[in-house]
């Protein structure tokens, strides 16, 4: 059974409460959305709102607060670093998930991972586009400026079709909000310069 009474708790995947959530809501909203024998109206539809809440703040969108509101809040309490990176993690699967016939959500795969993915040279002939996207996330001063660079990531991503793991992504906004900034941004660079493409493409169409 899954502790959603404290945010360090583990599940079999090693997500924390809001990871948790955030995996579970958009396996839901993506199954939906790509189920091949009836597109659910309703998945489309979610994903269009959700997209309108990009680069907003928690609350300020009130139709996206029926996908984005944790059981863990009371009422009265200002948005919390968790609530932020929910708000954050949604918003952003709904642009990268976008027209694209494959699932973007895929568990294990992480953002300097799928950044990583889109080139297929070596280290030093990385382009420079993607260099400065991979870059440009260690710049910045605060959390809303962080984000902004994190959406031209996802957009990148969606771009070349690579997935990326939001439940990761939604525990590591919670981790860089409470001052864990260079974990976050160690585990990053080490997946990206660890991380070659394979001959094989990247199989972001099999279930979870």
């Amino acid at each position: 059974m899954i502790d959603r009474s404290d945010p360090l708790s583990t599940t079999e995947t090693g997500l924390g409460r809001a990871g948790v959530f955030v995996d579970e809501r958009v396996s839901a909203l993506q199954s939906s959305y790509l189920n091949i024998s009836y597109r659910d109206p309703a998945a489309v539809a979610a994903l269009a709102r959700l997209r309108r809440g990009v680069g907003k703040r928690p609350g300020e969108l009130l139709d996206l607060l029926e996908f984005t509101t944790v059981p863990w809040f009371v009422d009265g309490d200002a948005a919390g670093d968790e609530e932020w990176a929910v708000h954050v993690a949604l918003t952003l699967f709904s642009v990268h998930q976008q027209s694209r016939g494959e699932r973007m959500h895929q568990r294990g795969r992480g953002l300097g991972q799928a950044l990583r993915s889109l080139h297929s040279g070596d280290q030093k002939s990385l382009p420079d586009p993607l260099m400065r996207r991979f870059r440009m996330l260690g710049t910045a001063d605060d959390f809303t400026e962080f984000t902004h660079h994190l959406r031209g990531v996802v957009q990148l991503l969606r771009t070349g079709g690579a997935p990326l793991d939001y439940g990761v992504l939604t525990d590591q906004l919670v981790d860089w909000q409470r001052g864990h900034r260079s974990r976050v941004q160690l585990t990053w660079g080490r997946q990206f310069h660890r991380t070659r493409r394979t001959a094989e493409p990247v199989d972001a169409s099999r279930k979870d």
